[in-house]
Order: structure tokens, then C-alpha cells, then sequence
């Protein structure tokens, strides 16, 4: 069995501190990781700001590494809110998050704004607002998207960038990908569909990705502490919406989590020791997240640890 690199890998999912919830680096740590690990890239998340400024000072310490920027639709950004997404386009933003720890979705699963329930962690304690929970986040109103959702879905036309699902409810994401694909968008993430939300059984996720969607499968979710699923559960998945359709990422940066690059390589051994092909690998590690950014990465197929360490392998 070979030991994979981690090298040509483009992670769409990572997140770096400061933040309410406790990181284990800031952006510029997190961009040094992932750069010496020979990484294609990452995109830095943040559920309480635009990462702009984020990347800006990670870029400038690491020139000649890709870091992208991205903004979620929560209560530090007024929400589902245009004006802000322009801003943050404007900017060079790449990605745009529906509503995570602050969607109605994300309270009805979780019991709380801002919360994991049981599965966070002392990590996640220092969200809680004091204000109660005010302002929480849906793109549906009278079970029809909301005059908000399509302003920013049109701004992601107009600015060629990618729409991600964050923990919207499946109903949500229907009437979001429908109204997208009538405006014909093309870059369509549907953020850790395994997770408890939007928890989308494999028939929708199928289906949806039979309408140009790509899945974003997190490491994180068949972790020690979240275990959403298992590894199996996982290429369950992943073998009924195929490689073409799909991407991995890791979705770190949590103190309970190895730091990215390791997250990323150990995630893509284990779904390899459990039948995952090297060129799906490729495929949803390096070649789909590159062509959802339009971006070329530094290789396109998975490199062997022998190839870029000099680690024995098995004969």
C-alpha cells in the first residue's frame, strides 16, 4: 500500500484563527503548513467575517502560495446580506456561505446559534451570545427563496464565483440550486452534505449532483470528535456521485484536529486503505477543486510520499 503525499492538494474548506472559536493557528500558520506540505492551495473560512484581510497577510508572508477568500452569511456580516457579498466580491472573495452556525437549520439541529451541542467541545464555548439568539439565518420565507438569497445569488453569477450551501436545510438548498441553475451558475459547492447538516441522504446527494453540484466530503466529520460518519459511510457516498462529482476536503483547524496538510493526507490514505482509487483521489483532492476556482494546481495526480520524502515503500 503507498503512503501518499499530500502534495497538489487544494483544500476548499479551512479555518484559521483569531476567531470566537479557539483555532489551533492563525491564517498565516496555517498558509506555512499547508506550503511547505507542497499543497496547490487553500480557501480560509470563517463563520463570524469575511476572510479577506485573513488572506491579504497570509499572502504577503507567503507569496508564492494561494491562499483564497470567502464570506459566510452570518450575523457578523448582517447576514444574508448583498451589500456585504459585493463588498467581499469586490475584493477578490472566491466563495460565498450561505448561513452555518447561525442558520435556522444549524439551531434546529444543534439547539443553539454558534453551537456543536455534544459533538464540539470546550472548543466552541466562548460563541454563546449574550443577546440571545436574534438574527438567525434562512433563504426560504413562506417556503419560497427570499428576495436576499437571489441578489446574492446573482452577485455570484456576475462575480464567476462559488456558491457553498453552508448548513442550510435540504429544502433550502433545493430552492437555492434551482434558482442558481436558472441563472446559470456554474460553480456549486454542497458544503459536507455527511454532516448533521444538512445530513442529505445519497438519493439527493446523487441527484444533485446530476445537476452540475459538486459534494464537499470534510475529514473532519469521520473524526474522533464530530463522527458524523465513518470511513465507509463516507465512500458510500462518494461511490454513488463519482469522483467527477465530488470533492474532499478537510474542514480544520480545530484544536482536536492535526493540522491541515496532515488532516488532508491522512483523510486521503484512509479513503484509499478502504478502496477509494488513486485516481478519484486525484480527482477530488486536486483536479475538481482546481476547476471549480479556475485555478491550475502545482500536479494533477496524487504523488507517493517516496516521491517527495524518500519514505520506504512496501515492495
Amino acid at each position: 500500500m503507498p503512503i501518499l503525499s499530500a502534495e497538489g492538494f487544494l483544500d476548499t474548506h479551512v479555518h484559521t484563527g483569531p476567531a470566537p472559536f479557539q483555532r489551533i493557528g492563525d491564517t498565516i500558520d496555517i498558509a506555512g503548513w499547508c506550503a511547505a506540505a507542497g499543497m496547490s492551495g487553500i480557501v480560509v473560512k470563517s463563520h463570524f467575517e469575511a476572510t479577506i484581510s485573513k488572506v491579504y497577510h497570509a499572502r504577503k508572508e507567503h507569496p508564492d502560495f494561494p491562499v483564497y477568500a470567502g464570506i459566510a452569511l452570518n450575523r457578523g456580516v448582517g447576514g444574508i446580506n448583498p451589500l456585504a457579498v459585493e463588498q467581499a466580491l469586490k475584493q477578490d472573495a472566491r466563495f460565498v456561505w450561505m448561513p452555518t452556525i447561525d442558520a435556522v437549520n444549524h439551531v434546529r439541529i444543534f439547539g443553539a446559534a454558534g453551537a456543536f451541542g455534544n459533538i464540539g467541545g470546550a472548543s466552541y464555548a466562548k460563541n454563546k451570545s449574550a443577546r440571545g439568539e436574534k438574527g438567525l439565518y434562512s433563504v426560504l420565507e413562506g417556503g419560497k427563496l427570499t428576495a436576499e438569497a437571489k441578489d446574492v445569488v446573482d452577485l455570484i453569477v456576475e462575480f464567476d464565483a462559488v456558491l457553498a450551501t453552508g448548513h442550510l436545510s435540504k429544502e433550502e438548498i433545493y430552492a437555492l440550486i434551482d434558482y442558481g441553475i436558472g441563472k446559470k451558475l456554474t460553480r456549486i459547492i454542497i458544503t459536507h452534505p455527511e454532516m448533521q447538516c444538512p445530513n442529505l441522504d445519497i438519493a439527493t446527494q446523487v441527484e444533485l449532483a446530476g445537476q452540475g453540484c459538486m459534494m464537499e466530503y470534510c475529514a473532519v466529520n469521520c473524526m474522533p470528535m464530530f463522527q458524523s460518519v465513518t470511513a465507509e459511510q463516507m465512500k458510500e457516498a462518494m461511490d454513488a456521485v463519482g469522483a467527477d462529482h465530488a470533492i474532499i476536503a478537510t474542514d480544520s483547524g480545530q484544536p482536536f484536529s492535526p493540522k491541515t496538510p496532515d488532516m488532508f493526507r491522512v483523510f486521503a490514505q484512509i479513503l484509499h486503505e478502504k478502496g477509494v482509487a488513486i485516481d478519484d483521489i486525484s480527482k477530488m483532492a486536486i483536479q475538481n477543486p482546481a476547476r471549480l476556482l479556475g485555478v491550475t494546481p502545482r500536479n494533477t495526480e496524487v504523488k507517493f510520499m517516496n516521491e517527495v520524502r524518500g519514505v520506504a515503500q512496501d515492495p
